[in-house]
């Protein structure tokens, strides 16, 4: 009987012990996910915070209808509306260089350096 009530004994004991374990992995699986939160929170109060900074500094260069295209991006839009509007007005830079006066030597370099920008612009946006 001593060795069935102490095999008894040892189940028990190890039930507890595992149930003690599961409680702890839960626990700690919570502190994690709040942990994720809080990070998630901070990122996107960056984000946001990097958005209005661009939005002043926009503001004194940049036409209307720009802006409100990023201002659009504070409901969360992905990166693709923004490579949207920097393409569109890369190929307008690209037109306008492209029919001002000048000659061609002065006007080639403005030029490929506005595809080259361009072309990073793209390349950026699709490594994110």
């Amino acid at each position: 009987m001593a060795k069935e009530e102490s095999g008894i004994d040892e189940l028990m004991r190890l039930s507890r012990q595992f149930a003690k374990q599961q409680e702890d992995r839960a626990k700690q699986e919570h502190q994690r996910a709040e942990q994720g939160k809080k990070v998630k929170g901070v990122l996107q109060g960056l984000q946001n915070l990097n958005l209005n900074m661009a939005l002043d500094q926009l503001k004194t260069v940049a036409k209307p209808e720009i802006i409100r295209q990023v201002s659009t991006l504070k409901g969360g839009q992905s990166t693709e509306t923004l490579r949207k509007i920097i393409t569109r007005l890369v190929d307008d830079l690209e037109k306008q260089l492209s029919r001002a006066s000048g000659t061609k030597a002065e006007i080639a370099p403005m030029v490929n350096a506005t595809r080259t920008l361009s072309i990073l612009l793209d390349l950026y946006f699709s490594l994110n």
